[in-house]
């Protein structure tokens, strides 16, 4: 293995371990919230999927059900009170949207095949650990960078913030 390419498995390695640190930080409103769509999530998609009336599919299922509720209250916590610099915009809804979406399909009885159905809700998964990544990297930038490399935030030009903030009265 090269030097440079050690270098780069060490930063990623470091930025991994930094991210539980991240979690340590959150304000109690930012857990509160994180449970509360957690659950949230977890009813809507035993209802949306039939899983409620004993529908659904199996196992798996009510597996697809808990890992897309943990990972949408996860989101959730992360785009409420961020810190400045990481205001969570627009884009940032896109892939938890679609991920919602295919669990709703990938958890629903319908005539799809099994394993279609178990792509589907893998894909999906991935994408909403994919955006919450992407959001707890980006909090990870604006609070704990300790790299020059790191201090370098990228922001969309092209999104709106999720929540706008009002500016005072001149």
């Amino acid at each position: 293995m090269t030097p440079n390419r050690q270098h780069r498995m060490s930063v990623r390695r470091d930025r991994l371990r930094q991210l539980p640190e991240v979690l340590a930080n959150w304000s109690r409103k930012r857990v509160t919230v994180t449970v509360i769509t957690a659950a949230a999530s977890a009813v809507f998609l035993t209802a949306a999927t039939g899983m409620i009336f004993g529908a659904g599919t199996g196992w798996a299922g009510y597996a697809l059900v808990s890992a897309g509720s943990i990972l949408a209250g996860f989101l959730a916590g992360s785009y409420t009170d961020a810190p400045i610099g990481a205001v969570p915009t627009f884009c940032d809804l896109r892939w938890p949207v679609m991920g919602m979406f295919g669990m709703v399909w990938a958890g629903s009885p319908r005539e799809a095949l099994p394993p279609v159905q178990g792509i589907v809700g893998t894909l999906a998964l991935a994408l909403m650990a994919l955006a919450l990544h992407a959001r707890l990297e980006h909090e990870r930038k604006v609070t704990l960078a300790r790299r020059p490399q790191d201090s370098d935030v990228e922001v969309c030009t092209d999104c709106r913030p999720l929540f706008s903030a009002k500016l005072p009265p001149r």
